[in-house]
């Protein structure tokens, strides 16, 4: 009976098993059907949706290990991540001969149409990240721009409701040079003349800074507005360009499909040919 077989994982996205008896590892290589297997899991379970992805990516590579297991086949969440990073890295690029490495022509236009979902998934996360960011900035400008407003006016309210106090009484110890007073200051204390505040002219001051404040607001505010604009026919244009791309791609891979179907053809007359020769003789 052979011993039971150890599975372990390298650090290059690649799984390795091996038995107790021996030293040697092998390591276990993504197919053409594995790589069909992992995308078909990252569209079902679509971990671009989530800002932590990571629960989703271990869940997609316990899947994928559990679907594998008589393969020996085990890798985790980050071997699946990393494995379809390389795959969307090849077809933005459109490094076919990466794609191609293994499996038949059918296998191959199976994984490009599963990379082209996956693609789109992961374009859609970026559009909305991109989305909440633009509009995220200018709503925390305003807010802020509001409330030093509103404190504003509340200390400017504040010191025009404050009047000014005026202390009519005067203790001896705070005027020790006066040792004598009349009799007259004694008795008649209010007869002496109150010094009075005159005004610096902030009190006329104080309505033109509001209104220069509500100004600046009211212009701040259609600037946002005007900009909020520009930003939302980005997004039109980005989504025109993302539709376009798509119908690019589809017309190659149809086109593709098209060769494929020529070289079939050709290569069966020419197996057709031989079987003649073949016969003839």
């Amino acid at each position: 009976m052979e011993p039971p077989v150890q599975v372990q994982t390298t650090s290059h996205g690649l799984g390795t098993y091996c038995t107790p008896g021996s030293t040697r590892k092998r390591q276990v290589r993504f197919s053409a059907r594995h790589d069909i297997m992992l995308l078909r899991e990252v569209i079902h379970q679509n971990p671009f949706a989530l800002k932590e992805s990571g629960r989703v990516w271990a869940k997609i590579g316990e899947e994928l290990t559990a679907a594998l297991q008589g393969e020996y086949f085990e890798v985790d969440g980050r071997r699946c991540r990393e494995r379809t990073a390389l795959l969307l890295d090849y077809y933005k690029r459109q490094n076919f001969a990466g794609l191609r490495r293994c499996g038949t022509e059918s296998l191959y236009m199976e994984k490009e149409d599963l990379l082209h979902e996956v693609l789109e998934l992961e374009s859609e996360k970026r559009l909305m990240m991109t989305t909440e960011n633009r509009y995220k900035e200018p709503q925390e400008e305003a807010v802020a721009v509001t409330i030093t407003e509103e404190t504003l006016r509340k200390a400017q309210e504040d010191s025009l409701g404050q009047q000014p106090e005026i202390d009519n009484t005067a203790p001896s110890q705070c005027r020790p040079h006066r040792v004598q007073e009349t009799k007259e200051e004694i008795e008649d204390p209010e007869e002496a003349p109150v010094p009075k505040r005159t005004c610096q002219g902030c009190c006329q001051a104080y309505p033109e800074i509001l209104l220069l404040l509500e100004r600046r607001a009211e212009m701040e505010q259609r600037l946002r507005e005007e900009e909020l604009a520009v930003r939302r026919e980005e997004l039109e244009v980005q989504k025109e360009k993302i539709a376009l791309d798509r119908e690019r791609m589809e017309a190659e891979r149809r086109e593709r499909e098209k060769r494929f179907e020529l070289e079939s053809q050709e290569r069966q007359v020419i197996l057709d040919i031989l079987k003649e020769k073949m016969m003839k003789k």
